[in-house]
């Protein structure tokens, strides 16, 4: 072949192979295979933002292959490619917080339903305890043994004891009448206001009455009954028919127990007033004590969740004990808190003035609890001394009221508050000796209002 036919031949070969399209880069190639797996897939269901831009510079990359801008394609299949990493972290991220969200609906579903089984849980423990105690109570059980015939100074004994008996009962009735039927004291009501203790509706006053109202139960001519004794004039309370929902049942016990107390009076009289000697009742008034802590406690525990735990006495009592000043203790009514001195005559002193205002502070705190205000003497009242010791009741009621603890303007009405006149019934000492003074005092009584 001669050399001029190759030279043409060389020749022809360099016009066709500039000619010749450009090659497709490598990157778009890879760009391809990424957008078809499955990552893309996820990236354009959980983030189909990032993956619309991801798709845009493809769009790009290819175009600028198609005007033969080769490095331009290569870099815009680059960014491409991350951008389509970039689409794939965005979706793993929303769907591990698509994850969270719903675990957490879970786990707050799971936690309302523990609450409820806890709660479910809690209501049958303390049915369980309740149970339990009822069972206790009912196989521990001992039936009254009659207390049979003594010789004269036992019997003097015993009448003496059914006295402090009687007033026991009559102070828990009255703790539970509290409870029956609350109601707000009305500090603004003169001494001599008609009576109004806490009643249930239908229910007849038991022993130990608030100011003004008539003694509890028949009393022979001239008889003094035994333990307290109404005071002369009473604060506004609720009257008959306020009771709460549903405290019939209770009003009906409480009305039983007070039968026992009218019965117990008139024993007490004829066993007092007799020329002849007679038996003390002592059993009797040990049944009618019994009564009205039966009655006291079942108002307790009708007012008394089973969801949660008592604790509103103990947090009273503590905050009293905490002050320092009070000495308080707890008995079968509630957290008592006693004072001596408050009195010059008939009327308060500047100090028990201070002392009842720091107590009605306590009292509008605590407004759930109704508040007993009992008078003991250190003799026996005479009748025409009943008004005296009823004024002094009336003025520690009054210093306890909710205009003494209480100064800003419509400030909510305080706890229910009843006086109780309980004459010498109940001594802390011995009444003949040096220190009968002591017996002379004021109980200021915070009604627990729910089990202890």
């Amino acid at each position: 072949m001669s050399a001029r036919r190759l030279a043409g031949i060389a020749v022809a070969g360099v016009l066709l192979g500039a000619c010749a399209p450009i090659p497709r880069p490598a990157v778009l190639d890879e760009l391809d295979h990424v957008r078809a797996g499955a990552a893309a897939a996820e990236s354009k269901r959980h983030a189909p933002g990032a993956f619309a831009r991801a798709e845009k510079l493809r769009g790009d990359a290819l175009a600028a292959l198609e005007s033969e801008d080769r490095s331009g394609a290569q870099i815009l299949g680059e960014q491409a490619i991350a951008a389509h990493a970039h689409a794939h972290a965005l979706s793993r991220v929303a769907r591990a917080e698509a994850a969270e969200t719903e675990a957490k609906a879970q786990r707050s579903a799971g936690e309302a339903s523990l609450a409820g089984l806890e709660a479910e849980q809690s209501r049958v423990a303390a049915e369980v305890d309740a149970l339990d105690m009822r069972t206790k109570v009912a196989r521990d059980a001992q039936p009254v043994v009659p207390s049979g015939k003594a010789d004269a100074d036992r019997e003097k004994a015993r009448l003496a004891a059914a006295r402090s008996l009687a007033l026991q009962a009559r102070l828990l009735c009255g703790a539970a009448r509290l409870l029956i039927a609350p109601a707000p004291q009305d500090s603004s009501q003169p001494a001599s206001a008609s009576p109004a203790g806490p009643q249930p509706a239908g229910a007849t006053p038991a022993g130990a009455q608030p100011a003004g109202a008539s003694p509890a139960g028949p009393q022979p001519a001239g008889a003094t009954p035994a333990g307290a004794q109404p005071t002369a004039a009473s604060p506004a309370g609720p009257q008959p028919g306020s009771a709460q929902p549903g405290s019939a049942e209770l009003a009906t016990q409480l009305e039983g127990a007070t039968a026992a107390i009218k019965k117990l009076d008139a024993e007490l009289a004829e066993a007092s007033s007799s020329t002849r000697a007679l038996p003390a009742p002592i059993d009797q008034a040990s049944r009618a004590r019994a009564g009205c802590l039966a009655a006291l406690t079942a108002a307790r525990r009708a007012a008394t969740p089973v969801t949660r735990a008592p604790g509103a006495g103990d947090a009273l009592l503590a905050e009293l004990s905490a002050a320092g000043t009070w000495s308080p203790v707890r008995d079968d009514r509630g957290i008592v808190v006693t004072l001596r001195g408050l009195f010059a005559g008939n009327a308060l002193t500047k100090a028990g003035e201070a002392r009842l205002r720091d107590l009605a502070l306590v009292a509008t705190a605590h407004p759930s609890f109704p508040v007993a205000v009992v008078v003991h003497t250190d003799r026996e009242i005479r009748a025409r001394e009943e008004p005296a010791w009823a004024a002094r009741a009336d003025a520690v009621v009054r210093a306890l009221g909710p205009a003494q603890g209480a100064t800003a303007a419509g400030a909510p009405a305080g706890p229910s508050i009843a006086p109780f006149l309980a004459g010498s019934a109940s001594p802390v000492v011995d009444p003949g000796g040096s220190e009968r003074a002591r017996n002379a005092r004021v109980e200021i009584i915070f009604v627990t209002p729910e089990t202890l």
